[in-house]
């Protein structure tokens, strides 16, 4: 029987939400939205969350490490896919304050963390967290 790995890397990335989601609240913030659709450039984020100052845009990206598994910021396309959203969204709302939670940070020097520290630079993205 084969095993459907699109449907774990969704059960994964569910549970992680969850760990983003008790973060927030742990941290304060009040969840405004949750998977919040911006139809007009195309792109979603996981949460939408406040703590009565800012308002933060939040992409949550994480998943198990495992056999031939890279989770959160060790998995280049995640990454791409997290700068992009923060690129789009900057590109319509230059002052929204855009998180990426990872579950679990990039090896040193790679391009993962190359492309986060670029994106960290060119302001796309605001803040990037990692719990596990």
């Amino acid at each position: 029987m084969s095993q459907n790995f699109q449907s774990t890397s969704k059960q994964t990335g569910m549970l992680f939400e969850s760990l983003v989601e008790k973060h927030l609240k742990d941290s304060m913030k009040q969840i405004v939205h949750r998977n919040f659709k911006f139809s007009s450039i195309g792109i979603d984020v996981d949460f939408v969350a406040t703590d009565g100052l800012i308002t933060e845009y939040i992409e949550a990206k994480g998943g198990l490490s495992g056999h031939k598994k890279r989770p959160g910021a060790q998995r280049t396309d995640s990454v791409k896919k997290a700068i992009a959203n923060g690129a789009l969204l900057k590109a319509v709302n230059p002052d929204a304050y855009f998180v990426v939670y990872f579950s679990a940070k990039p090896t040193p020097g790679s391009s993962s963390d190359m492309m986060i520290q670029n994106a960290i630079n060119a302001g796309y993205v605001d803040d990037v967290r990692y719990i596990n």
